[in-house]
């Protein structure tokens, strides 16, 4: 059997997300549809850039979305005019109950305490991972420059004013939400009357250097501020993790030994996937 049959031969997959900053996209779920392309012809479909959010003109087995209930990707993937094909969600985010959860043929949750909020349905299945390709610790003896880290948005809901009791040398590495600039704007100048460093997004190659020049991960957000991708990928760098006492699911992820690597996360999905089809 040639190389092009086999292609042809593997289930189409189209993934479909909502990211305006895909130039920054190298994460573990990023390194899992890699994997995946060994057992998947894949195609990806990212919303932010499509007008009219017409996905590509071709026959797919299985569509596969990422993005929290009641987002842009929600409702493109229960739209209609998937027929009768096979849709699943890896959930993003938890700020939206799970209102519509059945309309999906599998559900990917990321940790164990969102599960109970989709413990209803048929089919849910753990997976979650790291780019470990990327994010691990350096063999080269790096000086450290500082003492705490911080990185997500510079959104209410992540809590950096907290920050300012942490001694030391600080940064702050967070989207600046063009859409909300009042917001970002409050808690940046705040941060940096206070001694704090700030710092727009980066690429994922310099904030894993960051990581290995940095001592300490704070996460100080709530239990709706995310902030588990980055516990887990500073903890690959070799960092400490200090999170805030009132956040049980950060405090999941940072007990999590040994942590999940894009090559399980990619297992998880293939299963999830196979179940269905």
């Amino acid at each position: 059997m040639t190389g092009q049959s086999i292609l042809m031969n593997k289930p189409k997959v189209l993934f479909v997300f909502d990211n305006p900053n895909e130039k920054y996209w190298y994460d573990g779920l990023y390194m899992a549809l890699q994997e995946l392309g060994k057992d998947f012809d894949i195609t990806k479909f990212n919303l932010a850039f499509s007008n009219d959010f017409v996905a590509p003109d071709e026959e797919y087995d299985f569509f596969l979305g990422w993005g929290a209930f009641n987002s842009s990707v929600d409702h493109w993937m229960t739209g209609g005019g998937k027929d009768d094909k096979k849709i699943g969600l890896c959930i993003a985010g938890n700020t939206f109950p799970p209102t519509g959860a059945n309309n999906y043929d599998v559900l990917f949750y990321e940790t164990k305490w969102y599960r109970p909020q989709i413990a209803f349905h048929k089919n849910i299945v753990h997976a979650f991972g790291v780019n470990t390709d990327l994010f691990f610790k350096s063999d080269i003896v790096s000086p450290i420059v500082w003492d705490y880290i911080g990185v997500g948005a510079l959104a209410d809901w992540k809590r950096w004013d907290k920050m300012k009791d942490k001694k030391g040398t600080r940064l702050v590495v967070g989207e600046y939400q063009k859409g909300n600039e009042e917001e970002s704007s409050r808690i940046a100048l705040d941060l940096i009357r206070n001694g704090i460093t700030v710092s727009d997004m980066v690429s994922p190659f310099d904030l894993s250097n960051l990581y290995n020049w940095s001592r300490t991960l704070y996460m100080p957000s709530n239990v709706n501020g995310g902030g588990e991708r980055a516990i887990l990928e500073a903890r690959s760098c070799g960092l400490n993790v200090e999170i805030e006492d009132d956040n049980p699911k950060l405090k999941e992820v940072l007990e999590w030994d040994p942590i999940p690597d894009y090559k399980w996360y990619a297992a998880q999905i293939k299963k999830g996937i196979e179940s269905v089809l």
